[in-house]
């Protein structure tokens, strides 16, 4: 069995590669992927989770708690914002999915946030999520120049 931990840094790099996968249309244990040739390393980790993915592929992705929720549509709403595609199994649909899972088990994936200190004078303690932190931002907590 497929989990979050394991699930989400692979559809992250599938993502960040730019590859957009998607059921067969007529063999529904199969996966399509665009380009058609995927580096090495992705096809294999790909092959191990295939029914994980074609399952997300299939059925789609709900996010599991309010700070998994806030990554996914984030994402999504920034990649639809630069007028990429977001259907279920582009690039940006695979990164949102990626990080939104990463979330929710704990992991932290390279770019989601940064517990190394306040970047804006807020005292954040390096413990709050990243949806607090975008939270007491848009009410005001940081220095104002």
């Amino acid at each position: 069995m497929t989990t979050p931990a394991e699930l989400g840094p692979l559809l992250l790099a599938i993502g960040l590669d730019d590859i957009e996968l998607a059921p067969h249309p007529t063999d529904p244990t199969r996966l399509r992927h665009r380009p058609g040739v995927i580096p090495a390393d992705l096809a294999a980790r790909l092959h191990a989770h295939r029914a994980a993915v074609l399952d997300l592929l299939v059925n789609g992705y709900t996010p599991k708690g309010d700070d998994a929720s806030y990554v996914f549509a984030e994402r999504l709403g920034i990649a639809d914002g630069l007028g990429l595609a977001t259907h279920r199994g582009s690039a940006a649909w695979l990164v949102a999915v990626g990080e939104s899972l990463a979330q929710c088990c704990g992991n932290t994936t390279t770019g989601i946030h940064s517990l190394n200190g306040p970047t804006d004078g807020c005292n954040y303690q390096g413990s709050e999520s990243e949806r607090r932190i975008a939270l007491r931002d848009r009410k005001g907590c940081g220095n104002s120049t």
